[in-house]
């Protein structure tokens, strides 16, 4: 006997199946979709003028044929409706987009702290809302990046340092005064699901996402879904004890791994060297204050060859390593995509991690580059807001 609860979701499988393929292979018939996913002329009938109802599917011009009845061809329409993601980092960076994920829109503001930084948000997605009304297409969902542990069925931010937001209810926020279905998601959970829909993971049924900057953090695919944990933390790599010598200490703004490799981290080691007396560039040319060090002034030192630089980027390459071979041997991806504020000096780590785990590791999956850079956050934005609004709408393999 089958339940409403099965016939419902077997109903639900059938139709994502028919739009996969009508956006993968069409314009196609109805009796070629049948044909392909074994179902029945009335099952396919129903499902199509479903989706035809619902405009996102469209019919084309019946096409020329030797044998009776000319065919009907479907297409997917990407304009059925629109869909609006915002990666909350440094800047605001907006985006309104189509079913495609191709964006129409972009915008992009300064961060701020606080109670004003949640309205500075508001603000940017009803100008994007604004904007899908000269498009004439209603908006299905709101996706929001936080640089934070976020609790996803409630939309809580839970501690965000640079922002100063500590148990935001941002969805309920957005909801109430939006009208729109909001998703808050972290912002390492979305770089992983913007790389899977189009960037470096596509087709890849098990992918991580380091992102590197003043925090570490990991966004982790396992067979097709986006996974989180049990407490929404899964991909807090940042946590990772690389040694023996940061046990039984307490971290509270940074992990330990990430207070020795993230941003922070490899300037405050060069930093301490510089002001120990060591000789280096960046303090002979620069003339610079220790403690107005930054990431980037050591990597790109240590691009140049400086010695002081090229030891702290060795010792951070070490601290890497470690975390990266945690993951591989654990989780098994067939790839890992660095990404975040240091990947433009990717050059100096995808080689030598590489170097470092070859041998050590029971399978060495792909390292690469991020392909959409900041755009990998924003497109997992809209991803997700189209996931959950309706899972049948965009048919990819990963699952939010």
């Amino acid at each position: 006997m089958m339940h409403a609860g099965d016939a419902t979701f077997l109903r639900r499988v059938n139709q994502s199946a028919v739009l996969e393929l009508i956006r993968e292979q069409g314009p196609i018939s109805r009796s070629e979709i049948a044909r392909r996913l074994r179902l029945s002329p009335a099952t396919i009938t129903r499902i199509v003028n479903d989706l035809l109802e619902n405009g996102i599917v469209l019919e084309g011009s019946p096409v020329h044929s030797q044998y009776g009845r000319r065919p009907v061809l479907l297409e997917f329409n990407p304009r059925a409706s629109l869909i609006i993601g915002v990666y909350v980092h440094k800047n605001m960076m907006g985006a309104l987009s189509d079913l495609n994920g191709e964006i129409l829109e972009r915008r992009v503001v300064p961060s701020v702290p606080g109670e004003a930084g949640v309205e500075r948000l508001i603000a940017l997605v009803e100008d994007l809302h604004q904007a899908s009304r000269e498009y004439g297409l209603p908006v299905r969902g709101v996706g929001i990046g936080a640089p934070s542990i976020v609790s996803f069925e409630a939309g809580t931010v839970v501690w965000a340092p640079s922002l100063g937001w500590r148990n935001l209810p941002l969805k309920t926020r957005l909801e109430d005064t939006l009208h729109l279905p909001v998703f808050v998601e972290n912002e390492v959970n979305l770089i992983a699901l913007g790389e899977s829909w189009q960037g470096a993971g596509q087709g890849l049924r098990n992918l991580i996402c380091i992102s590197l900057g003043a925090g570490i953090g990991a966004g982790i695919i396992l067979n097709g879904q986006l996974y989180r944990g049990s407490h929404d933390a899964a991909g807090e790599v940042g946590y990772i004890i690389p040694n023996e010598t940061c046990l039984g200490r307490t971290y509270d703004e940074f992990g330990c791994l990430e207070s020795l490799a993230g941003s922070t981290g490899i300037a405050g080691r060069a930093g301490a060297r510089l002001a120990n007396g060591e000789p280096s560039a960046l303090n002979r040319e620069e003339n610079i204050d220790p403690s107005d060090l930054t990431a980037e002034m050591v990597l790109s030192a240590a691009r140049e060859g400086d010695p002081l630089a090229e030891s702290v980027l060795n010792e951070t390459l070490d601290y890497l390593s470690i975390a990266v071979a945690n993951l591989i041997c654990i989780l098994d991806p067939d790839c890992i995509v660095i990404s975040g504020d240091l990947a433009e000096y990717g050059d100096l780590f995808i080689e030598p991690i590489r170097s470092r785990l070859k041998g050590a590791v029971p399978h060495m999956p792909d390292i690469v580059l991020s392909e959409l850079k900041t755009d990998a956050a924003v497109l997992g934005a809209l991803a997700i807001a189209l996931y959950k609004t309706d899972s049948g709408v965009l048919v990819r393999k990963t699952q939010a």
